[in-house]
């Protein structure tokens, strides 16, 4: 951790999903002085509003504490959460914010969508395609129009889409309803159950049942059977590419934009489209080009968070150039990151 050597304005960056919630405290040259971590911070997602609450103000807490930094010393702080789907989303962490966080300098409050858009070229106009746990697709205009996915999801993506289709693709087949699948048996192996049947059981049973967020976990079984070409597993990737492209068709849309014309370029993010096993990066990259040929491609090379950094920095006037961006992936090591 870097020792603050001056006592110029700080910046806060805090990215909350549905797994993790993290925060850093940087210098206006992206040095990270101080970081925190919580647990889930979107405010849908989590058991009880006050555990996203919690989540997300105690990463700040302990980010602001190892940088041995006080509130006052942030001079812009960029709030990238999951669950700011609609405008009295924004309204309900503004005002905590303004009360937890008090003197703090400006800031802003979006969805997480918006997290890895200034990763594409610094200006923040693009639109992104988030597939971690959960789906996040963000769009915005040259014009400062935006629009997030939000709610307006009706498909089971992401991780926890993986983990899902799997055990009912796995279950299907041993009931004689669907083919045969990998899957069956690496999700039994996985679980340590006789059959899935038995795997059903331990995650919906009322007494004693696996979390959910269990059953995401098997996400990357999911992305390397279908690199190994079982069909099943194909197809679940497949599936949900497809349905991602469409929100992002219809992200583009609504901030005025035509994504088969070209007119934003595109950037895939987030722990599954980044995996080790490059299967769904390929599905949305070929669905990509089938529907938005003349759409820019790439892949990040960084996380949201570095994202949301960026934004920080942004907002509070600093300059963000390509040598900030590069030297912004030597601060984030992957077991802070992690899931």
């Amino acid at each position: 951790m870097a020792v603050r050597a001056e006592s110029g304005p700080l910046y806060l960056a805090v990215d909350a999903g549905n797994s993790k919630t993290v925060a850093l405290v940087v210098d206006g040259s992206g040095i990270v002085l101080g970081r925190g971590r919580g647990g889930r911070g979107d405010i849908y997602g989590a058991e009880r509003i006050e555990v996203a609450e919690e989540a997300v103000f105690g990463a700040v807490e302990a980010a602001l504490a190892e940088a041995g930094a006080a509130v006052t010393d942030i001079r812009s702080a960029a709030f990238r959460l999951a669950g700011v789907d609609y405008p009295e989303d924004a309204s309900f962490w503004e005002e905590r914010i303004a009360d937890r966080l008090a003197g703090m300098g400006g800031w802003s409050v979006k969805n997480d969508g918006f997290a890895s858009l200034r990763l594409i070229d610094g200006t923040g106009v693009g639109l992104s395609i988030t597939v971690g746990t959960g789906p996040a697709v963000a769009a915005r205009s040259a014009d400062g129009r935006e629009q997030c996915s939000g709610w307006y999801v009706f498909d089971d993506l992401g991780g926890q889409g993986l983990g899902n289709s799997a055990l009912k693709a796995a279950c299907r087949e041993w009931m004689g309803l669907g083919p045969a699948t990998r899957l069956t048996e690496a999700l039994c192996a996985q679980y340590g159950v006789a059959d899935p049947g038995e795997l059903r059981h331990v995650f919906t049973r009322r007494f004693g049942a696996l979390p959910g967020t269990e059953l995401w976990k098997s996400s990357r079984i999911v992305l390397a059977l279908a690199g190994e070409g079982d069909a099943v597993a194909q197809r679940i990737v497949d599936d949900q590419a497809e349905a991602f492209v469409r929100y992002a068709q219809w992200c583009a849309r609504r901030v005025g934009a035509d994504l088969a014309a070209g007119d934003l370029p595109v950037l895939l993010n987030g722990s599954v489209a980044t995996s080790e096993h490059p299967s769904m990066r390929d599905a949305i990259t070929a669905e990509l080009a089938r529907v938005a040929p003349a759409a820019r491609v790439t892949v990040a090379s960084d996380s949201p968070l570095h994202g949301v950094v960026l934004d920080a920095l942004a907002e509070g006037g600093v300059a963000v150039t390509p040598e900030l961006i590069a030297r912004l992936r030597q601060e984030h090591p992957e077991a802070f990151l992690a899931t």
